[in-house]
């Protein structure tokens, strides 16, 4: 990244963090009352913590699609959809993947943003702003096999600026096969702040947070 303010959303092995700024551009940006501040959380140095109650202040959303294909259960790869939104008003902002196995990330749009690009295994924007929404696509592969089950894990998702974590809201949707798979488990569990709703073919999470989130979802074959 270049330098000045940044923001850093980490999603499902992406991430949105913060590239340290210099004294002076943190005192101008803490100074400037036109910007809506979305710092002034007690800050949480990564442990994960649901929120029951929706904080008053501004808070980025990403929801998140993923599919399973009948040809994953075979090589692992995923389709993926993500829409950041309500991302914060900064100079300068990355959405990062950590996957292992990507391909094809691409900007499908962006509103409210100068400039968006995709730099490796990253989407890098500059000049964000207030309600500024993002929306990328890609493949990774993510679905392993262990022993008799497949596993699906993401993460982590989390908010970060500088070495606070602050609250962030996940959509998840994952849609699978269901005459080919049926769940076993998904963790973690449900609880205030986290939400799980699931119906054949179809696995929905909501979750509230602040800190790091991980998500794990298992199948076995469905019967026959």
């Amino acid at each position: 990244m270049r330098g000045g303010l940044c923001a850093l959303l980490l999603l499902c092995a992406p991430f949105l963090a913060a590239q340290e700024p210099t004294p002076e551009e943190l005192e101008r940006w803490f100074e400037d009352d036109t910007r809506a501040q979305p710092y002034d959380f007690e800050v949480n140095s990564g442990e994960l913590e649901f929120l029951a109650v929706m904080p008053d202040k501004r808070v980025p959303h990403s929801r998140n699609r993923l599919r399973i294909l009948p040809t994953s259960l075979d090589d692992g790869w995923l389709e993926q959809s993500q829409c950041h939104e309500n991302l914060d008003p900064v100079p300068l902002a990355e959405v990062v993947y950590t996957y292992r196995e990507m391909r094809d990330l691409r900007v499908v749009s962006a509103s409210g943003i100068e400039r968006a690009w995709v730099e490796g295994q990253s989407v890098q924007m500059e000049n964000i702003g207030h309600g500024a929404v993002l929306c990328v696509a890609a493949a990774a592969r993510l679905l392993r096999r262990e022993g008799d089950e497949y596993v699906l894990r993401n993460g982590p998702f989390q908010r970060r600026f500088l070495d606070g974590y602050f609250p962030l809201r996940v959509s998840l949707t994952l849609e699978y096969p269901a005459e080919r798979l049926r769940v076993v488990s998904v963790a973690p569990p449900g609880q205030p702040g986290f939400a799980v709703r699931h119906e054949p073919g179809r696995v929905t999470l909501e979750a509230l947070f602040e800190g790091r989130l991980y998500t794990e979802v298992r199948f076995r074959a469905a019967q026959r």
